[in-house]
Parts: structure tokens; sequence; C-alpha cells
């Protein structure tokens, strides 16, 4: 069902226990590692001592930011101070040929996905999304892509590199995200700035500038970026979530809750966002890595993270100067421009595992002395455990998935059965009954047999492990009324709408559930409340008239 998140994370498990079985060339610097460890012993505390523990360890629908994933985020920054430590010429031609095999196979994809056919099957996003995830991780990947390489491209030129140096940008252009092509003209300025300090040369000069131009006007020539230029709801609507996210922050500045942001931030939304925004597709992120760290962590979590990124670009810096070479230049500029894309995005699996490997390919230093190989065989055995965990999670997809299909055919048991094979392969996961409750609160609302009894019990299960989850709420709620259980309803509804006051569905369900309780006029105001969240919803017109032509024939 999610393609985006367990996939690539069963190959950066992979990945990460093969560099711990090679023999290391690098590591992590001292005050790197000790901070990325203080960030993970505070994002587990927080964790711990959140409402949720165990959805907060586990992590969320459909990112799964829990502490296995921050862990394999870390994973990777770790393999690439191990491989590329010594920066020798054969790991440093190693690196750079799969990242410019991998830019030109991306590019081929999103070429293909431009044209109409999508490799990974039907996608509802309106622009490509890839194999990677929406349209701006796969913006991003290509912006690295290219950041890595551009300089090499220019040294060497040798086919392969300039192939995956011009196939960056034209996967950037594909995505049509703004923010991936902001982020690829600062990888361009790095690489100015870099050319004319350290190595000067007109002939890098030119060529850069040349790059800026040819970007824009490919920019400019394709529609998937240009019919976005006058795009402004996008722009205010993050604006909007930004102050939501600082109010959540704000509520919780000591410590945080990881992955509860989708449950807390629905009671801080008002009507400036229903008229912007919409109701449709709440963020589960607040779309900024300073604030996702702040509502991760709260505060002792956000100067960690914020100390963490300086102490980067520092180290990388001193690299650059140490060192004057075009890949190290290259993972500089791409620390820095994703380091700036995702100020207004959140991180994923599919775009963060490359940045962490490349900025562990910066800021690496050589390995010295002889290695323990037990802590070696422990990070194979970890990286093992992690393949197994993620595969498993993987499969549990395909169940879902398999789930949703059975239901769209109006089968509520095979259904039933699809979501407890996917519960099975993910019993800490409590999304999955989120899903499940979802799935068949909409055969219930279609009247099919048993469907409404086995969303309550899905729902419940769902509750159970977060009890704030709008989506098994409102569930819930949907069986209840549709057992007639009015008064149980009510209460379940009265809680809802107070923890999400912009949601037009609980208001639908509280009209239905009113005015069946004889209540026509808190009913009627529940559906005028409802129209007016969401005016192009007709079902809130369709049950005024309804109650209007009930309630004159009662007369």
């Amino acid at each position: 069902m999610d393609r985006f998140v367990f996939g690539k994370l069963v190959l950066s498990a992979a990945a990460i226990g093969a560099a711990a079985y090679g023999g290391r060339q690098g590591r992590l610097p001292r005050y790197v590692a000790l901070t990325a460890a203080a960030g993970l012993g505070l994002f587990t505390l927080s964790c711990l001592l959140s409402p949720t523990p165990v959805a907060s360890l586990v992590g969320r629908w459909p990112r799964y930011e829990g502490l296995p994933v921050v862990l394999t985020y870390v994973g990777c920054a770790w393999a690439g101070a191990r491989i590329l430590g010594r920066r020798s010429r054969a790991s440093t031609e190693a690196v750079e040929t799969a990242l410019a095999v991998g830019s030109v196979l991306l590019a081929a994809v999103s070429v293909l996905g431009a044209l109409g056919w999508e490799i990974e099957g039907a996608s509802v996003e309106s622009r490509t999304g890839s194999v990677l995830g929406n349209a701006t991780d796969q913006g991003l990947v290509g912006l690295m892509f290219f950041a890595v390489l551009f300089g090499s491209a220019v040294s060497r030129r040798t086919p392969l590199l300039v192939a995956g140096a011009v196939a960056g940008p034209l996967t950037v252009v594909l995505s049509g995200s703004r923010t991936a092509l902001l982020a690829t003209f600062v990888a361009l300025a790095v690489h100015a700035v870099l050319s004319m300090r350290e190595r000067p040369s007109r002939r890098v000069v030119e060529i850069t500038g040349g790059a800026f131009l040819a970007v824009g006007v490919l920019a400019l020539a394709l529609p998937q970026i240009r019919d976005r230029f006058g795009e402004g709801h996008t722009i205010t609507g993050r604006l909007l979530l930004w102050k939501e996210s600082l109010q959540v922050g704000g509520d919780r500045w000591w410590l945080g809750a990881p992955s509860t942001f989708v449950d807390a931030v629905g009671r801080y939304r008002d009507d400036d966002w229903v008229r912007e925004v919409g109701t449709r597709n709440p963020p589960d992120s607040p779309h900024s890595w300073p604030l996702q760290a702040l509502v991760a962590g709260g505060v002792p979590l956000l100067l960690v993270a914020v100390g963490l990124a300086v102490l980067v670009l520092f180290l990388g810096w001193r690299v650059v100067q140490a060192e004057q070479s075009p890949l190290v230049a290259g993972l500089f500029a791409a620390t820095v421009a994703y380091g700036v894309a995702i100020l207004p995005n959140f991180t994923i699996a599919g775009s963060t595992c490359l940045a962490a490997f490349l900025v562990g390919c910066l800021v690496a230093e050589p390995a010295t002395g002889r290695e323990p190989r037990p802590l070696a065989w422990a990070a194979v055995v970890a990286a093992a455990v992690g393949v197994v965990v993620f595969a498993t999670s993987a499969a549990a997809e395909r169940a879902l998935q398999d789930g949703i299909e059975q239901a769209t055919r109006g089968d509520s048991v095979a259904a039933d059965a699809a979501f407890e094979r996917a519960e099975h392969l993910r019993p800490l996961d409590g999304d999955v009954a989120m899903i499940a409750a979802q799935t068949q609160a909409g055969l219930a609302d279609g009247d099919v047999s048993g469907a409404s009894t086995r969303a309550e019990r899905w729902a419940r299960k769902s509750l159970d492990r977060t009890p704030d989850t709008y989506a098994s709420g409102l569930a819930l709620a949907v069986a209840q009324v549709h057992d007639q259980e009015l008064e149980d309803a009510l209460r379940t509804l009265d809680r809802f709408v107070g923890l999400y006051p912009t949601e037009p569905g609980v208001r639908i369900q509280r009209g239905l559930a009113r005015f069946g309780l004889r209540d026509v006029a808190g009913a009627r105001s529940d559906l005028r409340t409802a129209h007016r969240l969401e005016p192009r919803n007709p079902v809130p017109q369709r049950l005024l008239r309804k109650i209007r032509d009930l309630t004159a024939g009662r007369q």
C-alpha cells in the first residue's frame, strides 16, 4: 500500500550490514558520534515518557520515524564514514560510480513517469513520484546526486559521471518541486564559491554559470515547475502549519512526544487553515526539520539537532579546506543543499537515508588502530535484525493493500482476514488497526453485513494504542451510529469534535446521532458547520434537506 518507506529501509539496513562486514576505512568524528548518541538518548526518553510510548517508539503511519528508523538514519551516516574515511581512489570511484548509476536510473524512471508510464504502478500523485516517495522526495534525491557528481564530472569528464550529473537536474525539474529546484541552485552556488576559493579556474566558473542557466531554462521550459511558480496556497499553508507546530511545541517544550503530532495538531486548527488548505490529507509532520525536532523532543532535542547540524557544517568545511577534492566539494554542497531543502519539508526514508550516508562520507576521519571485531559483528547482527523487521513490515503493506482491495469488492470477511495478516506481521503497529477500522467503517456505511462490528473492534484496538487518533475515532462513531448505539456515539463524537473542531466528518456523524436522539436543532447546527468547513461535500446539504422533509412530514 505504501512503497515509500519499508522497502527503502530494508536496503539501507542491508547496506549498513555490508559496511560492518567489510573492512573499516574510517569512522565518524568523536564529537559527531557523541552528539548523535545524545540525540538518540533524548529521543528514546521522549518516546518512553510520551502519552503513547509504544507508538512513539515504533513510529506512526506512513513514515514510521520511531526509534528503529532513526537508528537506521544514524547507521547510514556510520556506514558512509566507514567506507570513505581514507578517501582511497578505489572507494572514491566506487561511491561516484554508484551515485552516477543511481542518478541515470532515477532520471529514466522519472522520464517514463512524465510520459505516463509509471514503473511502480498507479499513483494518486499529480506529479511524478518515481519510486522514492512523493514528488519532492524524488527531486531531493536528484538534487543530491547532482550536487555530489557535478564537480567530479567537470574535472574528469568521464561519460558516466557527466551523464549522472546531467540526469540529476532533469529529475529535479520533472518532479515539479520548487524546493528541490531552489536547493539545486544552492548547490550550484556552493560549487561556485568553492571553485573560486580553492581552485580558481575560469573554465569551472563558466561551467557553473552555464549550469545555472541550463537548469533555469529547463525549469521554465517544462510545465512541471513553471506552472507552479504562481501557486501561493502551498506557501500559505506551510506558514499556517508552522504556526500550529509552534503551538504544539509550546505545549511540550520540555521533552516533546515523538510521532504524536498528527493527533495533537487538530485542536489548533482554525478557520484560516480550512480556508487556505482545506480539510483533506492532514499532515503528520511540521514540514520543517527544526520544528520536527521540537515537537518530537522539545527544546533539548531541538538544541541537539541544531548543534549537530552546525557541527557537521563546521567539520565538513574543514575537510573541504584540507582536501580540495571534487568529491568532497560535492558532498559538502549536497549536505548544505539538503539541509536547506528540508527546512520546509519532512524527512523520510527514501531521501534521508541517502543524505545521512553522504554526511557520513563528508565528515569521516581515517580509522586508526585495530577494530574490535565483536563490535563489527554486533553491527552485522543488528543490521540483519533490521532487514528482517523491515522486510516483514513491507510484507504487511501488501496485506493491507489486499484488505483494501477486498473491501472495494464489498467482501468484509476477506478484508478482515487480510488485516489480521498485517497485524501479525506488525504486532506493535497500532495504525494497522486504524487502517482496518477506516476500511470496515466505509463498508458499514454501505450497509455491508457484519462490517460495523468489525469496524468497532479495529477502532477500539487502535484507540487503545493511540486514544486521540481521528480516523479511528470517526470509524468507531460510524459503527456506533450504524448500530443505533446513539448515546455511545454521541459521547465518542463529543470528544473528537473537541479534539478536531475543524474536521467535517465528526460533525456529520454527530449530526446523525443528534437527529436520532431527537435533537433536531443540534443536528442542524452540526451539519451547517460541516458544510461551512467543506462546501464541496454534498453530504451535509443532502442530510439537511432530508431533516427538513422529515420534520415537515411530522408537522
